[in-house]
């Protein structure tokens, strides 16, 4: 919805062909250059308040072009790519990779040594903010609260896009005082499991914390928890990535 206000109102009218090599063919491709001047005034000079994102690569800024158009910049670090070549490279690379579930490269900066990609601007934000219904439970309320059946079929998503934990039927109180640990029958869902627990019916809050690390492997991988095909050796998914490394 972003990309399309901004198509509309001329943000991506100036285009600039950029030519990458790539094996033995010549690649043509049109996507908005930016100024490095008009991506200083959309993020107030890439400042801390517009800043949204940080990691090995660069930091990622909410980049305001007019009431209807938003987007996100991302300032690339200066070591981070040997040769203009490879940083155009680079481009020509995402710019052929299209998808409704993989944000759409929409431009570039190569201006004063700056590296600067443009992307559309995902209103809801990371798989990091929906976390925070879990660490309520664990670290909101005393005793804290253990679910014990965290999947994705639990975690709901409501009109606004907020994501809610859901089906408290399996809840426990953690420990308190100078507990480590409660001592509970096991149950849950197999697959999401805590094999800690399993072996041993200890109930902790890492026990959730597990369950959850399984459903972000099955977001990043697309493969259910467990499958029933294949050696048995890696039908678990914490396995089968195990034997990918």
């Amino acid at each position: 919805m972003f990309v399309c206000s901004c198509i509309k109102r001329g943000i991506f009218r100036k285009t600039k062909k950029l030519i990458a090599f790539k094996g033995n063919n010549w690649k043509k491709m049109k996507l908005r250059c930016f100024s490095l001047s008009e991506l200083e005034k959309a993020t107030m000079k890439f400042s801390e308040e517009c800043l949204i994102g940080s990691g090995a690569f660069g930091n990622v800024y909410k980049g305001v072009f007019d009431e209807a158009c938003t987007l996100a910049v991302k300032r690339l670090h200066a070591d981070l790519y040997e040769s203009v070549d490879e940083f155009r490279n680079e481009i020509e690379l995402l710019s052929r990779v299209q998808h409704e579930n993989l944000v759409t490269l929409v431009g570039y900066c190569e201006e004063a040594g700056q590296k600067i990609l443009v992307y559309e601007y995902v209103l809801h934000g990371s798989l990091l903010e929906y976390i925070v219904g879990i660490a309520y439970l664990h670290e909101g309320v005393r005793p804290s609260i253990i679910h014990r059946d965290i999947k994705p079929s639990n975690i709901l998503v409501g009109d606004g896009f907020e994501a809610k934990v859901s089906d408290f039927g399996l809840v426990k109180s953690g420990p308190t005082g100078d507990e480590s640990h409660v001592t509970s029958q096991i149950k849950g869902t197999p697959g999401y499991l805590d094999p800690a627990y399993c072996s041993s019916s200890h109930l902790t809050t890492y026990s959730d914390v597990y369950s959850f690390g399984v459903m972000l492997l099955q977001l990043v991988a697309a493969r259910p928890a467990v499958v029933t095909s294949g050696p048995h050796s890696q039908r678990h998914i914490v396995d089968w990535v195990s034997y990918q490394h």
